[in-house]
């Protein structure tokens, strides 16, 4: 019988091969069309630290650039995920932030600048696949999952928001006990409530 570790990585790979072969020009347009959505969100308004990824643009993840750009200029705190040792920690992003870019991870900022704080009231979450509950197909490596169970252990629980292109929607994500669900799936067609689906 297949594990669910075992199910998450077919499903992984498959989802992975379709967004790599996203046209280029589609990619962009659709990726645009989420960042907008995303930073248009009532909640992001009164949110004043914010924890976003930056996209790998060679996996063709959701561009995440214009975004971040766009919450450091409304003032925001913005803070972006650093992996140091296999623990995912938080990096300061400033407006016309520099990164040194690899094919193989996602882009470091340049200087880097870890910071202490994990009083996050937003988090951007990359993913490789999704379901309306909230259960993500991540990248098989836990950080994000280990990042929100070290926040909860703070007393800490920021809004998770998945950023996904439509077509990386599957009808269910098999799910391990310790796997954090999303709150939220910003596409390019619609806004999902993933906490209300889960009732």
């Amino acid at each position: 019988m297949e594990t669910v570790m075992e199910s998450k990585a077919v499903l992984r790979k498959n989802l992975l091969a379709r967004r790599r072969a996203f046209e280029l020009k589609r990619w962009l347009a659709d990726s645009e069309q989420i960042q907008t959505q995303a930073a248009f969100l009532p909640l992001l308004r009164e949110a004043r630290r914010i924890h976003c990824y930056v996209s790998m643009e060679h996996d063709r993840e959701v561009r995440t650039f214009e975004l971040l750009e766009r919450l450091a200029l409304e003032g925001k705190a913005v803070y972006m995920p650093y992996i140091e040792k296999g623990v995912m920690k938080a990096a300061i992003y400033h407006s016309a932030q520099k990164f040194r870019i690899s094919v193989s991870a996602p882009p470091t900022p340049e200087p880097l600048v870890l910071s202490g704080e994990e009083r996050f009231e937003v988090v951007f979450v990359p993913l490789a696949g999704f379901d309306r509950r909230g259960g993500r197909i991540g990248f098989g490596k836990g950080w994000y999952d280990r990042f929100f169970s070290r926040l909860s252990g703070h007393g800490i629980h920021p809004v998770k928001i998945g950023l996904a292109f439509s077509f990386q929607e599957v009808p269910s994500v098999p799910c391990d006990p310790w796997d954090e669900p999303l709150d939220m799936v910003v596409t390019e067609n619609e806004i999902i409530n993933c906490q209300h689906n889960s009732k």
